[in-house]
């Protein structure tokens, strides 16, 4: 057994003690865990990230573009004295507003309009699909039902309503009402299936550790 298995062994057992309650050997391990991430992280940002931009804002190939990058970042050092945070604040709000832009774009663009776009493209035709089952027998027919419906009923959920006006008003809050409420099951259901997806990675992540343990502890079982 080499040196690094045994190690990994031993860290495993470790992070296992905290089922007996927290203890040294765990945050040991933790700390450890924790100061390794940290310095990948570090050695990653460095050498993928600030180390090219640095020598492309030393010598660039368009000096008039680099000055702008160089002299945020020169402005966002100012933000570790007190007396200079004003001027820090300055790259600061830049880095939230182009951070809080294309994060509107990628969540409209990337997954609000796709959304629409596949839905709207649903057909309830079998027979678009190639099905010969007739129409309630099929089951393309009912699974684009359910994607229709819950589209429909989780952007119903997300509207903000008003006491409506008129003679149609009850009419509407009632229709609001009632596609809102499919559109909060439908969701239930997605948060409930997406816990139970993360629980069973978790599940199959400590099976296969466990499975490792056991080769290593003993290769003839």
């Amino acid at each position: 057994m080499s040196a690094g298995t045994l190690t990994a062994a031993i860290l495993t057992f470790m992070i296992w003690s905290y089922l007996l309650g927290d203890n040294p050997a765990f945050r040991i391990a933790e700390h450890l865990f924790v100061g390794t991430a940290v310095g990948y992280a570090v050695l990653v940002s460095w050498f993928n990230v600030v180390q090219p931009a640095l020598f492309g804002a030393v010598a660039p190939r368009s000096p008039e573009l680099a000055a702008v990058p160089l002299l945020l970042c020169l402005l966002l050092m100012a933000k570790v004295r007190p007396a200079w945070s004003s001027i820090g604040n300055i790259p600061v709000a830049f880095l939230i507003g182009v951070g809080a832009a294309l994060a509107v774009g990628g969540a409209l663009f990337g997954t609000l309009w796709p959304q629409v776009s596949a839905t709207a493209g649903l057909s309830l035709d079998p027979a678009d699909y190639g099905d010969p089952e007739p129409l309630l027998a099929s089951t393309f027919f009912w699974q684009n039902l359910a994607i229709l419906v819950g589209t429909i009923g989780t952007f119903f959920y997300f509207t903000f309503n008003t006491q409506p006006q008129g003679p149609l008003g009850g009419f509407r809050e009632g229709f609001t009402r009632f596609w809102s409420g499919i559109g909060r099951w439908v969701i239930m259901i997605t948060l409930g299936a997406l816990f139970a997806n993360t629980v069973m990675s978790r599940i199959a992540l400590l099976v296969g550790r466990v499975q490792w343990l056991l080769e290593i502890l003993w290769p003839a079982v």
